[in-house]
């Protein structure tokens, strides 16, 4: 297969924490997409630490990664991993995460692990951010987490980076200035963590600290939602049934 037509097919492999100016306008377009649509706010942005680090988020809706980009500095620059697929020339999201880069693309099926931890160990040695959605699935309770996945305390600890905790309130349900708050908890230390039984208490830690930022009740939905087809725009097919499903809608 010829460069340009795996590049193609497995995602963008600029994983420079540079900030360039494809980026700098990529995001400002982001940016402003994001806040004429919805109400972002964000608290405890003064948490984070100088990098590298790895920010682990909770995960509501296909906009989610849009949302990030708008409610994390321009610099440091975050490094996303995932999504799990391997096709990015297909789909508006994933177009744009191809052409701005600055994304680990991840498929079992088609995406060693092995050449994925040595992007991810790239990330952090050129002192960058590493972005990740733990649950690595679609959860449509404001007040619970999904179980997580291995990938974001594993790569952490891997290179003893600081965890980022970050809960994403109000995005399962969106419509025009839906007001999405980022809640940045405490840096949580992985220095010395060696074994799974010690991964798996990090992994206890770092999910307690994202249910500590997340609301208590879920919340009441208003009857006048404007333009609330915008909260399902990125959302794709099989997780909106599977949302249906599960909140019986």
């Amino acid at each position: 297969m010829d460069p340009a037509e795996r590049a193609r097919r497995t995602g963008p492999r600029e994983l420079s924490v540079e900030v360039t100016a494809r980026y700098r306008v990529m995001r400002w377009l982001d940016v402003l997409v994001v806040r004429i649509l919805f109400d972002i706010r964000v608290e405890g942005l003064e948490r984070w630490p100088a990098a590298p680090f790895c920010l682990v988020l909770n995960h509501h809706n296909g906009w989610d990664p849009m949302l990030a980009l708008a409610a994390t500095p321009e610099t440091p620059r975050v490094t996303w991993f995932g999504p799990k697929e391997a096709d990015f020339s297909h789909g508006f999201r994933n177009r744009v995460m191809a052409f701005v880069g600055g994304v680990i693309p991840y498929s079992p099926e088609k995406t060693t692990l092995t050449s994925a931890v040595r992007a991810v160990r790239r990330v952090f040695a050129s002192g960058g951010v590493l972005g990740i959605f733990a649950e690595g699935t679609v959860g449509f309770r404001e007040t619970e987490l999904l179980p997580f996945e291995e990938g974001a305390v594993a790569f952490a600890a891997a290179s003893g980076v600081p965890i980022v905790p970050c809960a994403i309130v109000g995005s399962t349900y969106m419509w025009f200035r839906r007001r999405v708050v980022f809640r940045y908890g405490d840096p949580i230390p992985t220095t010395g963590t060696r074994g799974r039984e010690a991964r798996d208490e990090l992994d206890r830690t770092v999910r307690a600290a994202i249910q500590s930022l997340m609301p208590k009740t879920e919340p009441r939905l208003p009857r006048r939602r404007p333009l609330s087809f915008l909260g399902d725009l990125l959302t794709g097919p099989a997780d909106l049934e599977r949302r249906r499903a599960q909140l019986g809608e």
